[in-house]
């Protein structure tokens, strides 16, 4: 009886062995449903290529939205796949498919499904963190299939910056879940993340939880342009997600000095501008979706773009139209004629002297106070998440028009206040993108 005992463990770790080495070579994913009562904490499991996403990039831009209600259909491997990659997946050349916020990469995403995943970007393939269900309750605010966990890590990253970075990772979760039928949604958590339970490594900091799944309502936009905007109208470009998460560059140095009004009124609307796509998802109710989400809606954030002419405030609507989807008046309203790059570049870096474009995100702290304040200091976090997906809408949608940018950290904030008369106590500038 002993014998047989001894010679069943030696041909489970004979199967585990081949597993691990043979299948690999094969390209075939290992599944991730794990048999009972064996723990492979530890184990690597490879994903499935990711799909091809042929979505243009403005399209995938508009139909940005946060959705809250799924079904228990489950997300298939290769879904889950797109969607980790498109997140923060190596692309072939070695980079990543966020770019670096102050010169580093901090992003950590945990994969909750019936056990709880690490997402390794490297080798795009996940391992066992930790076994046990904790989907209810790290999820607990909507419940999904599948509960994507974004956390930095403290050892590389401040709140701000690692928060920074997850507003990009989150835009592209958005992107992708929305192009291959599935939704999502950031719910950001507070002093006490909801990964909490899950016992993470002490140098990485739970940020805020999207849950992932099939949709109980489908999409449903209609393309209706701003008919009132004052700026050229946004076109779609033959540029797929895809090839724009591929293709994103940062550089330091620019070939021309000057830049076209399309391309300004292209970038700047990627910043925080309104969709051409009115939603009809949810009965009754038709919304314009920004291009980037904001913590209770409260869209706080001032957008200025500077040039050799002069620096100027978008204004992306004259007018509340979230619950009517009415037209958008957005056009450029002048702050400071003259260049005033030189003055941008000292306060961030000095090849930002040289960008066609300098696009100034800035926080007005009395709009984030609303019906919940969000306006201490600790929390500033938030809204860097968010000043970090519109700065990443912009290299997107550079790479889109055939230009290239960076983003910078803002060294000398009262400098930036300054320049765009602002009151340095009541304004919080977070990112500039050089761009062009």
């Amino acid at each position: 009886m002993k014998r047989n005992k001894f010679c069943m463990k030696i041909i489970i770790i004979c199967i585990l062995l081949c597993n691990i080495i043979i299948t690999p070579a094969l390209g075939i994913s290992n599944t991730l449903r794990l048999q009972e009562n064996i723990s492979l904490v530890g184990q690597e499991y490879h994903l499935p290529p990711p799909q091809v996403i042929d979505m243009s990039f403005e399209e995938s831009i508009m139909r940005r939205a946060s959705m809250r209600n799924f079904t228990d259909e489950p997300v298939a491997d290769e879904e889950l796949s797109t969607v980790l990659w498109a997140a923060y997946g190596l692309r072939n050349d070695g980079k990543m498919t966020v770019a670096e916020i102050n010169g580093a990469h901090a992003a950590v995403i945990y994969v909750l499904l019936e056990d709880v995943y690490k997402y390794n970007p490297m080798n795009h393939s996940l391992f066992l963190y930790k076994e046990g269900d904790y989907r209810d309750i790290v999820g607990w605010q909507y419940s999904a299939p599948v509960q994507l966990c974004l956390c930095w890590n403290t050892d590389i990253a401040d709140a701000n910056f690692g928060s920074a970075e997850l507003g990009a990772v989150g835009q592209n979760i958005y992107f992708a879940a929305n192009a291959i039928g599935l939704g999502t949604v950031i719910t950001a958590q507070g002093d006490s993340p909801a990964i909490t339970p899950v016992g993470i490594p002490e140098n990485e900091h739970g940020m805020g939880v999207m849950p992932l799944g099939h949709l109980e309502i489908d999409y449903n936009f209609k393309y209706r342009p701003m008919l009132f905007s004052l700026l050229p109208r946004v076109r779609f470009s033959d540029t797929s997600l895809t090839t724009a998460l591929e293709k994103r560059d940062e550089v330091t140095s620019w070939e021309s000095n000057s830049i076209s009004r399309k391309d300004l009124s292209h970038l700047i609307w990627a910043s925080y501008g309104y969709s051409y796509y009115l939603d009809e998802s949810n009965t009754g109710v038709v919304k314009r979706h920004h291009t980037v989400p904001s913590a209770h809606g409260y869209y706080p954030f001032r957008i200025y773009a500077a040039t050799k002419f002069g620096v100027f405030r978008y204004i992306y609507g004259l007018y509340n139209i979230d619950l009517w989807g009415l037209p958008v008046i957005s056009f450029l309203l002048p702050v400071e004629l003259g260049d005033k790059r030189t003055e941008i570049a000292q306060a961030t870096e000095l090849f930002a002297s040289d960008a066609p474009l300098n696009i100034i995100i800035v926080l007005d702290i009395d709009k984030t106070n609303q019906w919940d304040d969000l306006s201490d200091e600790s929390l500033r976090w938030i809204w860097y998440y968010e000043a970090g997906a519109a700065a990443h809408n912009v290299l997107l949608q550079a790479t889109s028009r055939g230009l290239a940018g960076n983003i910078l950290p803002i060294n000398d904030k009262e400098s930036i206040c300054s320049l765009l008369r602002l009151n340095k106590e009541k304004f919080d500038p977070m990112l500039v993108v050089p761009v062009g």
